[in-house]
């Protein structure tokens, strides 16, 4: 992914809060054929050595008939976006632009059938979700979930390497950066709040 040194993003937290945030994560692996793509809600477990990605597709998927553990995949989440109108700066000139934070994580992935691991993380998934959307976590239906296991297969990924890209007009001035901020907030859509969220976290005042 290129990346300008000052829309380069290392901060781990930051990197974590990301992906946590935007679950639907997509998953690339080369075959002999073509690419195989999947797109996939996927939970990051960071570590110093760079951490583990686990989620599961559906049998009926070929994508992990291609998970050989050795060969690298690339997991990409895509965070908040939001379109900049060139109005909006103090100075000019300027160009219209997109600002918007990703993160790319590569590694080998393994593809696991164990149903014993299928099943935990399944609880993981569910229990973290639930307790988000819900406010506390739901039991799950056990026979209902032991069906469902079958037609399942875990993917999980041993993180090697991790890019991330927040492009959020550090480019610019301060008082720009402020600027684009406060229309982003006003503009009524909940994507560009987001943005103008992590542009106030992330260097504006």
């Amino acid at each position: 992914m290129y990346i300008p040194e000052y829309f380069n993003m290392e901060d781990p937290e930051a990197i974590e809060h990301i992906v946590r945030e935007n679950a639907l994560g997509t998953l690339i692996t080369a075959s002999p054929d073509r690419l195989k793509v999947t797109h996939l809600p996927l939970m990051y477990a960071r570590s110093g050595d760079g951490g583990i990605i686990t989620g599961h597709v559906s049998r009926e998927n070929d994508h992990w008939e291609v998970l050989d553990g050795e060969s690298e995949s690339l997991a990409i989440f895509q965070g908040p976006d939001a379109y900049v109108s060139p109005d909006w700066y103090q100075e000019g000139p300027a160009a219209p632009t997109w600002n918007f934070a990703i993160v790319h994580m590569r590694g080998p992935v393994r593809a696991i059938e164990a149903s014993e691991w299928l099943s935990a993380h399944v609880d993981e998934l569910t229990k973290r979700h639930e307790t988000k959307a819900l406010g506390h976590p739901n039991p799950t239906d056990r026979e209902y979930q032991t069906g469902r296991i079958a037609g399942i297969v875990g993917v999980q990924m041993k993180v090697t390497s991790i890019e991330a890209k927040f492009k959020l007009n550090q480019n610019r001035s301060a008082a720009d950066r402020a600027k684009v901020a406060d229309q982003l907030d006003v503009s009524g859509d909940q994507l560009a709040a987001a943005v103008a969220a992590l542009m106030r976290k992330h260097g504006v005042d």
